[in-house]
């Protein structure tokens, strides 16, 4: 186990990004996980969605909190539209079913009951 803190600024943080069937999604911006940074028990980063590029529908085994930074967003979780825009935050338990859509670019911050992001299996279910 680590036993100090990490301290780590999202602008220094090279940018990833989702792809699913071919089609880049989601860009993001890992801020901790076990298999990058000396840290355990949560994973957390900062995506960055516009229109053009949804995330899909998808579900994961992990609980997993989106907290809106900027814009504005559409979280649709079993079937049911939650908006999030800055100071927004949305708990959705491991196994439901959820897709994130914007009308204009937006971030948020996500994050995981998990170890590693490597440890988050997606399940996507559409590519829309």
């Amino acid at each position: 186990m680590f036993d100090k803190p990490v301290v780590r600024r999202v602008g220094d943080i090279e940018e990833e990004g989702v792809v699913v069937e071919n089609k880049q999604r989601a860009r993001y911006r890992m801020l901790f996980s076990a298999d990058r940074t000396e840290t355990h028990s949560l994973t957390c980063g900062v995506a960055t969605l516009d229109p053009e590029n949804p995330l899909p529908l998808h579900r994961h085994e992990h609980a997993e909190i989106y907290f809106g930074l900027t814009g504005d967003a559409c979280v649709r979780v079993e079937g049911e539209n939650f908006p999030l825009s800055a100071g927004t935050a949305i708990f959705i338990p491991g196994n439901l079913s959820h897709a994130v859509h914007t009308t204009t670019e937006a971030r948020l911050l996500f994050l995981f009951s998990a170890d590693s992001y490597s440890d988050v299996r997606y399940i996507y279910l559409d590519s829309e």
